[in-house]
């Protein structure tokens, strides 16, 4: 448990430092749904056949696979940063409640 203010202190260093590279990974995810239909509809222009096998194709095109790792990726990243994050604000939270009891 959080007792101390230099604690606290790093908690909250921690959650500022943190802000542009959750913030940067937070939206690649968001925005991969979109993404994922661009780079599908790029593939599927560049083949032929029928739309099944287009589809296939463009499902199975490197730029997509690679998307899609990288993506995955990025959601591992983000759910880390993002469980690191809730435990820094939680001491933050924590050092608060014990700071305002000491007042009393």
């Amino acid at each position: 448990m959080i007792t101390d203010d230099d604690r606290a202190e790093v908690a909250h260093n921690a959650l500022s430092d943190s802000d542009e590279e959750y913030g940067t990974i937070a939206a690649y995810v968001k925005m991969a749904p979109h993404t994922t239909k661009l780079i599908k509809a790029k593939s599927f222009l560049m083949t032929s056949g029928t739309v099944a096998e287009r589809d296939a194709m463009a499902y199975a095109s490197d730029e997509y696979k690679n998307f899609i790792k990288n993506l995955n990726d990025a959601m591992v990243e983000y759910e880390i940063l993002n469980a690191r994050r809730e435990s820094w604000q939680r001491e933050v939270d924590i050092w608060r409640t014990i700071s305002a009891n000491r007042r009393k």
